[in-house]
């Protein structure tokens, strides 16, 4: 395994899965593209690469440079 590869227990990929499936859901209509959605998987990744496991700060982190913040705001 690479120094850039992180494996994480079930429980955190659990988390993981539902912390990018509801941040997808809070995209805007034309942010719904595949683009957008690997910037979410990566930025949530690289948080939880680094230690972050609550998932309303994932989630936030990783809409913050899709979502301006009071559309951020009203997601939570």
């Amino acid at each position: 395994m690479s120094a850039g590869e992180r494996v994480f227990d079930p429980e955190t990929l659990a988390i993981l899965k539902a912390v990018f499936d509801e941040a997808c859901l809070a995209l805007p209509p034309g942010q719904h593209v595949p683009t957008v959605r690997l910037a979410l998987a990566e930025r949530i990744l690289g948080k939880a690469s680094q230690g972050e496991r609550d998932p309303i700060r994932l989630r936030e982190y990783a809409l913050a440079d899709v979502l301006s913040p009071t559309t951020l705001r009203r997601a939570s």
